[in-house]
């Protein structure tokens, strides 16, 4: 690859001014509320980081990158192999770093959601070719770090979105296999911790930056400056396998994964009307009276995906919702690379208990076409005939009883 240049781009990390005793002492209370553990934990301050933004059909993903190679102007747009490549669901490009030698500390910083993650998946190295992947240098070990992070509304620019982030986790070190294919990480940060520093920190979140919100609301009442919380995860290169002729160290893509009941916001137990059920970027979304893009699917998180050889690839194709958009049909499309024929079948969710129905209450996941309403009931044509949705629901609810 030719020569390297160190990325340049507006971003601030640099920690908030209250460094006194009263922070010290508010971090040593948010330690205070957590259970007991053998865990690595971490407080620092706050930092300002400027995230890019990167619109994957349709899905907004925040990202920053300590270096890339032949970096552009960021309001001319996105370089060859910037970090944005990680989230194209393209294994042909891939985020390469940008300093001399073999990038050693460099990083990304990848915001996770409001809910962490339960895994990771990897395609480590340059993927687009066998070729390609051993001429480059790719990680043997990645240093992961937890971080909490807050954005108030207001904080975007044309080419940048401000996030308060504070590292609470971390670090941690995992080892990459030197191959193709896709690589699953078990989430090394523990769930529970993640979530009680979420409850901790949101109000210290709101004492620390207390004047600045008032200020706000005084030149903007109308503002909506509740604190918006995300978490986001750091990757830094820690140690590479050398590639034959470069120096440069790539990663193809980056993708979480999520468990099914995990998340802080949801349908399941409420009455609130669902007002649709849509596909982006490979993951099911639903939207309702009260909230916007409720995760109910990614397709990461299916087991088929997971088990999926490194030579065969996976897509979720949303086939039809049930008039009330409770239901939804979702085809599995199962095919290899370069291949003319595919595998394809049904699976099916309840929307409002964001749960997959078992195979064995359906009878078939092949012939499925899809939902009717008759007399007030919602109803699955299968090749079998109708089946009686209201009971797949009861008998869902009396298996979580």
């Amino acid at each position: 690859m030719s020569s390297k240049t160190i990325l340049i781009i507006a971003v601030v990390m640099t920690a908030c001014s209250s460094s006194s005793g009263t922070e010290q002492s508010r971090t040593q209370n948010i330690k205070n509320s957590l259970p007991d553990n053998n865990h690595t934990t971490v407080i620092t301050q706050w930092e300002d980081v400027n995230f890019r933004a990167f619109m994957s059909n349709g899905e907004q993903i925040h990202f920053i990158a300590s270096s890339e190679l032949n970096p552009v102007d960021p309001f001319e747009g996105l370089g060859e192999y910037g970090a944005h490549n990680l989230f194209d669901s393209d294994i042909n490009t891939a985020w390469v770093e940008g300093v001399e030698g073999h990038g050693t500390g460099e990083y990304i910083i990848i915001e996770a959601g409001k809910q962490l993650p339960s895994g990771i998946t990897i395609h480590n190295g340059y993927q687009k070719t066998e070729r390609l992947y051993r001429m480059n240098s790719r990680p043997s070990k990645l240093e992961l770090s937890l971080y909490a992070g807050f954005f108030l509304e207001g904080d975007v620019s044309e080419i940048a979105t401000r996030y308060r982030i504070m590292q609470i986790d971390g670090p941690v070190y995992i080892e990459m296999e030197d191959r193709m294919g896709l690589q699953n990480i078990i989430m090394p940060f523990i769930y529970e911790d993640a979530v009680a520093y979420k409850d901790s920190l949101t109000a210290v979140f709101y004492s620390d930056h207390e004047e600045e919100i008032e200020q706000r609301k005084k030149m903007c009442p109308s503002c909506d400056l509740t604190p918006h919380f995300s978490f986001f995860i750091r990757f830094e290169i820690a140690d590479v396998y050398e590639g034959s002729d470069w120096d440069d160290t790539c990663i193809s893509e980056i993708a979480f994964l999520y468990s099914d009941n995990e998340g802080e916001s949801g349908l399941n137990g409420s009455d609130e009307k669902i007002l649709r059920v849509y596909n982006d970027a490979g993951r099911i979304y639903a939207d309702t009276e009260k909230e916007k893009g409720i995760m109910l699917i990614d397709k990461t998180m299916l087991k088929e995906y997971r088990e999926l050889p490194d030579n065969m690839h996976m897509d979720i194709i949303l086939m039809d919702v049930s008039p009330d958009n409770e239901w939804a049909q979702l085809d599995l499309l199962f095919y290899e690379e370069g291949a003319n024929r595919a595998e394809e079948y049904s699976i099916i969710y309840n929307v409002r208990m964001q749960k997959r129905v078992d195979e064995s209450l359906l009878g078939t996941k092949f012939g499925i076409f899809g939902f009717i309403e008759d007399k007030g009931r919602i109803w699955l044509d299968t090749i079998d005939g109708y089946i009686d949705l209201d009971e797949i629901e009861e008998k869902m609810e009396s298996e979580l009883e």
